[in-house]
C-alpha cells in the first residue's frame, strides 16, 4: 500500500515517544492494515489534503503502524478495526482515538478535538480552553461544536474550581444546541439542581 501522503510518518513507537518528549507534541499513531479499504481511502483521499498535512505537521508526532507488522503494538492498544488513529503522550498513555475512514472536514474535527482533549488531560487549561473555543468557531454545524462547548465548561471549572462555570456552560448549550446529547449531559449542571444538591449534602 502506497503511503506517500506528504506527512513525515515515523515507523516505530519508541522513536515517536522520543520525538514527542523533545518536541512536547502528542503522538498521532495511525494503525492500518495492508488490505483495508478504509485505510486505502484515508491514505488516498484524506491524508494528502493540505489542511490535514499542515495540522498534523504543526501539532503532532505522526507514526504509521501496519497491524500485521506491528502486532504487539496493535494488541497493546486494543486495535480491533482499521483505520484507527490513537493520540497519546510520550509515555504511550492514550488521550483520544477514532476509528474508520473519514473525509477531510470530519477528520480535521477529530484532529482538533484530540489536541484539545490532550491539553485537558495534561491540565494545560489555558491551552485547552483556547483549543475547545476554536472548535466551536471552526465546526459550528457539526457534532464537535456542542462537545467542545461542553468541555469548555469542564476546563473552566477545572481551572477555577468555580461551579458556576458548569452552569454557564449548560445555559450556553441550551441556547446554541438544544437538541444535542451534550446538552442533556450538561443538564446535571443546571444551577438549581446543583444548589439543591449542595443543600442536601
Amino acid at each position: 500500500m502506497s503511503t506517500d501522503t506528504k506527512i513525515n510518518w515515523l515507523e516505530g513507537l519508541d522513536l515517536a515517544y522520543s520525538v514527542s518528549s523533545q518536541s512536547h507534541k502528542p503522538v498521532l499513531a495511525f494503525f492500518h492494515y495492508e488490505h483495508c479499504t478504509g485505510c486505502k481511502k484515508t491514505i488516498a483521499n484524506t491524508l494528502p489534503k493540505m489542511s490535514v498535512i499542515d495540522y498534523v505537521s504543526d501539532n503532532y508526532v505522526p507514526v504509521m503502524l501496519e497491524t500485521t507488522q506491528k502486532a504487539d503494538d496493535a494488541e497493546l492498544y486494543g486495535i480491533e478495526w482499521t483505520p484507527t488513529f490513537v493520540v497519546m503522550d510520550d509515555h504511550g498513555k492514550e488521550a483520544y482515538r477514532w476509528v474508520g475512514y473519514l473525509p477531510e472536514d470530519d477528520f480535521m474535527g477529530h484532529l482538533n478535538m484530540a489536541l484539545a482533549t490532550y491539553a485537558l488531560k495534561k491540565k494545560d487549561y489555558l491551552n485547552a480552553e483556547r483549543l475547545f473555543d476554536e472548535i466551536v468557531l471552526k465546526f459550528p454545524l457539526t457534532e464537535f461544536a456542542p462537545q467542545a462547548a461542553y468541555y469548555l465548561g469542564v476546563v473552566k471549572y477545572r481551572a477555577t474550581g468555580d461551579v458556576n462555570c458548569l452552569s454557564k456552560a449548560y445555559i450556553d448549550l441550551k441556547v446554541s444546541y438544544p437538541d444535542s446529547p451534550w446538552t442533556v449531559k450538561a443538564s446535571a449542571w443546571e444551577k438549581a439542581y446543583i444548589d439543591s444538591f449542595r443543600k442536601a449534602a
